[in-house]
């Protein structure tokens, strides 16, 4: 246990290490322009809807599983309260709850078609994927001719979400709670210890007496429930919504979690490295507009370091193996001895 823990930080200290060497890059090409207040919180205004959906992600890959989905679940949550917002005279908070209601049914179908049904991981998230836009696109609002509009959500009571407190975004708030909520179930609570009996073997698992696909299917909705929270902040930031929203944002959550050291083969990885890696893109991409680089160039960087760190990841995880049986192997000589 001791050498798990060791491993464990270390890796979450290479993941910190990586960003404090990307901020001091930026720093120095970019100067006092990245290196303000101002940025900085604009940066973990720009982590945190990915850090709050890397909550539930994490637990996810935890299991060995993934979810390509959570862009498509995104824009369902805000269609659907963009149709409570301009057809019915429920409150604010009603929509939200809805809102939050349809991304916990969203999760929970992943879950029953990955745990309950034994859908491949990314088979079955995929198609959810595509289901998921098709229905925001079933009921995004049209126009007279049936062209579909960006819906505004301008009412005060709403945008304040998207407002900050000083220099502090609320959104960077509630990512603080759910980091620290969601590093708490994973590390001292019983779930938290299922996840990771999940994820490093599933069949040891089961006979320990672990409902595997109640602990899929858990995680599952706990990535729902991320994603619509994710929502609510994404559309009071921009006071409005589209059928577009959140494309391409599935691969996001992912990123960070995997730079954050949490491990794609599954049982290992922390909420803190996700935060990390989330800190990290965002980190990178601010500092790439900085610096006005072709959108172009800035998709290919991004692209070369999420491979060169899944490189690097799989590298560290096989030396440290490789390291642990050798040990291993010294000490049942010395016991043998």
């Amino acid at each position: 246990m001791k050498r798990h823990i060791k491993q464990s930080t270390m890796r979450r200290l290479i993941s910190l290490a990586m960003l404090l060497a990307l901020i001091a890059l930026f720093g120095v090409l970019g100067g006092m322009s990245f290196l303000s207040t101002g940025n900085f919180s604009e940066i973990f205004r720009n982590a945190s809807v990915v850090a709050i959906v890397g909550v539930g992600v994490t637990y996810v890959i935890i299991t060995s599983g993934i979810d390509l989905s959570t862009g498509s679940m995104m824009a369902l949550v805000a269609m659907t309260m963009a149709n409570i917002y301009a057809y019915t005279l429920l409150p604010i908070w009603s929509m939200i709850l809805i809102g939050i209601a349809v991304g916990l049914v969203a999760g929970l179908v992943n879950g029953i078609i990955v745990a309950k049904l034994n859908v491949p991981e990314f088979i079955g998230t995929l198609a959810t994927l595509g289901i998921f836009r098709a229905l925001t696109y079933l009921i995004a609002i049209t126009d007279a001719n049936g062209v579909i509009q960006s819906q505004p959500l301008t009412v005060p009571e709403y945008t304040v979400l998207g407002g900050s407190i000083g220099a502090v975004f609320y959104v960077t708030v509630a990512m603080a709670i759910f980091v620290i909520a969601g590093e708490v179930v994973l590390k001292y609570t019983r779930f938290g210890t299922n996840l990771y009996a999940v994820g490093a073997n599933k069949k040891s698992a089961t006979l320990s007496g672990i409902d595997v696909p109640r602990t899929r299917m858990i995680a599952y909705v706990i990535v729902g429930f991320c994603v619509a929270v994710g929502s609510v902040f994404t559309t009071a930031r921009l006071q409005s919504t589209t059928a577009l929203l959140g494309s391409g944002f599935e691969f996001n959550p992912i990123a960070a979690a995997v730079i954050g050291g949490v491990s794609l083969a599954g049982g290992s990885g922390d909420i803190i490295g996700t935060l990390i890696g989330s800190v990290f893109m965002a980190t990178l991409e601010n500092g790439l507009l900085k610096l006005h680089m072709n959108t172009a160039f800035q998709y290919i960087i991004k692209g070369i370091v999420i491979v060169a760190v899944v490189i690097f990841d799989s590298l560290y995880r096989k030396r440290m193996d490789r390291i642990a049986k050798e040990h291993g192997a010294q000490a049942e000589e010395g016991v043998g001895a």
